[in-house]
C-alpha cells in the first residue's frame, strides 16, 4: 500500500469516528508522539469513546519508525532515518480506569492491532498505562508508558513513553 493510500485511509477512519461520535455526544480525538526502545519513534492517531466510570474504548492508527546509523557515513542521515524500518497498524484497545483524582485519571491500556511493515503482515499486542490531565474546554493532555509485543516484526518488544493531546469531539 502506498503512503498516499495509507494517509487517505487514516483520514477516512478519523472522519467516520468523528461523525459517529457526533451522534452519541461523547468522545475524544487524540494524537500522541513518543520515543521507544531501541531507536524507535511512534505516532498514534486515535478516537476514544468513553463509557461508564472513565473506562474507554480506543480505536487507533499507529505509525512506527526505527532509525539506524548509516553504513557509509557512520551517522544518522536522512536515508538511514526515514528508510530503515517502518510499520503501520490499525487496532483497538480497552482502557479501564484504575485511579481518579480531581482533574486527572489513570487507565490501563490493553489492545491488539494488525498492520504491515511495508513487506509483510504484522500483528501486535499492546499493554501500558496512560495518565490524563483535564484542561479547560474538554481538552486533555496525557502521558503513556507503553509496551508493544510485535508478532512477525523485526523488533519483537517495543517499550517507551508517549506524550499527547486529546480534543473533545461533540
Amino acid at each position: 500500500m502506498t503512503m498516499k493510500k495509507t494517509i487517505i485511509l487514516i483520514l477516512a477512519c478519523v472522519c467516520i469516528a468523528a461523525s459517529a461520535s457526533a451522534q452519541r455526544g461523547s468522545g475524544r480525538l487524540s494524537l500522541g508522539v513518543g520515543l521507544l526502545y531501541k531507536n524507535g519513534m511512534d505516532a498514534t492517531l486515535a478516537y476514544e469513546h468513553e463509557i461508564n466510570y472513565r473506562h474507554a474504548w480506543e480505536f487507533f492508527a499507529n505509525g512506527y519508525l526505527q532509525w539506524a546509523q548509516c553504513a557509509s557515513c557512520k551517522h544518522i542521515c536522512p536515508d538511514s532515518f526515514w528508510r530503515n524500518y517502518r510499520t503501520y497498524g490499525f487496532g483497538v484497545a480497552y482502557k479501564p480506569c484504575v485511579t481518579r483524582g480531581r482533574n486527572h485519571y489513570g487507565s490501563l491500556r490493553i489492545g491488539a492491532s494488525a498492520g504491515s511493515d511495508t513487506r509483510k503482515f504484522l500483528g501486535g499486542l499492546h499493554f501500558g498505562y496512560e495518565h490524563n490531565y483535564a484542561l479547560r474546554a474538554g481538552w486533555t493532555i496525557y502521558w503513556q508508558v507503553k509496551s508493544d509485543v510485535m508478532i512477525k516484526g523485526a523488533d519483537v518488544l517495543r517499550a517507551g513513553v508517549v506524550l499527547g493531546v486529546k480534543l473533545p469531539v461533540k
